[in-house]
């Protein structure tokens, strides 16, 4: 079972998932670095736009993601943040190598604990979607 099971159910959930044969052996942290450290300025941009949209709301941003890590196993890392409007959990998980190949996914789990948190989530759930399947190609072909 992975680590990010035991937050299902939720209010929403998605993941993206790839069967590879990486030229080096994926680690949970490789993809970590790849995702949430190294990503391009567009995304930097993005998350400090979203800073300051959402600040007079009372919701809180985010500076950077190595704090958010909860948990982590060899194959596995979990990020969360829980606030009085919602919280959330990203797993990454790399399987380890079977003749070579390995599955690599990035699973987001969301609980809305409140309408303002569901109307958060809303607003950003696009650009979500799109930045976690691009930053997640992009981490798993830098290996």
């Amino acid at each position: 079972m992975k680590l990010i099971d035991k937050y299902l159910p939720s209010d929403y959930s998605d993941s993206v998932s790839k069967r590879i044969k990486p030229a080096k052996q994926l680690t949970p942290d490789g993809i970590f670095e790849e995702m949430f450290c190294n990503f391009p300025k567009p995304v930097a941009w993005l998350f400090k736009l979203r800073n300051a949209l959402v600040k007079p709301f009372g919701l809180q941003g985010g500076s950077g993601f190595r704090n958010l890590i909860a948990e982590r196993n060899d194959e596995e890392i979990i990020l969360s943040k829980n606030d009085r409007h919602l919280c959330f959990w990203v797993g990454i998980y790399c399987s380890q190598p079977e003749d070579g190949w390995q599955k690599a996914a990035v699973t987001t789990v969301v609980r809305f604990n409140n309408f303002l948190g569901k109307i958060y989530f809303i607003g950003i759930w696009v650009f979500h979607k799109l930045l976690v399947k691009s930053l997640f190609r992009k981490a798993i072909k830098s290996k």
